[in-house]
């Protein structure tokens, strides 16, 4: 499975059979979040896995009771070392870089999931006092996401997109043409090149035909 093939394939998934993940892939997954870009390369995140089924429990109730969470075979708990980023960047590390951050680290974990068959839920609602109390959390570091991982025991539907055409805009806000694919290529300059090939290749063939009827006329 490529990278394109596994973001096409990739779902929220909340319901999970009865099985245990290969404690290999839970590596596997890890190792593609702490691979993701980070402000400075402060890679400003730790992950807490989770199997006890009592703290699942409690991590469930934390997430406003949302009760499937704790049938997941294991939780992995996303936290942004926000005190790192802030030292370095300030108020936007703290507010901004952390977050970004952690969201980037997620997105490898979920695709590499993906394509070991895997699936999950990027889980963002919760009482994170509940959360910090449940995994013995310090005040210098804050959770960004709960993730219930395990084998899906449901088949999602297809995911309902918008149209690339009615989310991108050129060069300003809200600058759309209504012929968006030749706004596109003469924009990215792909047009102008076509353009300049096919100019080159009468400006070509003209000299050839002069060239012709020179000959002719001094015959």
């Amino acid at each position: 499975m490529d990278v394109k093939q596994a973001i096409e394939k990739r779902r929220s998934v909340r319901s999970f059979i009865d099985k245990e993940i290969n404690p290999d892939y839970i590596m596997e997954m890890i190792d593609a979040a702490r691979q993701a870009p980070s402000s400075g390369n402060l890679q400003s995140w730790k992950f807490i896995l989770v199997k006890n089924q009592h703290s699942k429990n409690e991590i469930s109730d934390a997430c406003f009771q949302q009760n499937w969470i704790a049938s997941a075979p294991t939780i992995i708990v996303v936290i942004a070392l926000v005190d790192e980023v802030k030292r370095h960047y300030g108020v936007r590390g703290e507010m901004l870089y952390s977050i970004q951050n952690c969201a980037l680290a997620i997105q490898n974990m979920m695709l590499r999931a993906t394509e070991l068959g895997i699936s999950g839920t990027i889980v963002s609602a919760f009482e994170e006092g509940m959360i910090k109390r449940t995994l013995s959390l310090p005040d210098h570091v804050r959770p960004q996401a709960i993730i219930p991982v395990g084998y899906s025991s449901e088949k999602p539907a297809k995911k309902l997109l918008q149209s690339i055409e009615s989310m991108t805009y050129f060069e300003k806000w809200y600058n759309r043409i209504e012929d968006w694919d030749e706004a596109f290529y003469m924009w990215s300059g792909i047009m102008k090149k076509h353009a300049d090939k096919i100019l080159s290749k009468v400006k070509k063939g003209g000299l050839r035909l002069k060239d012709k009827v020179r000959e002719r006329l001094g015959k």
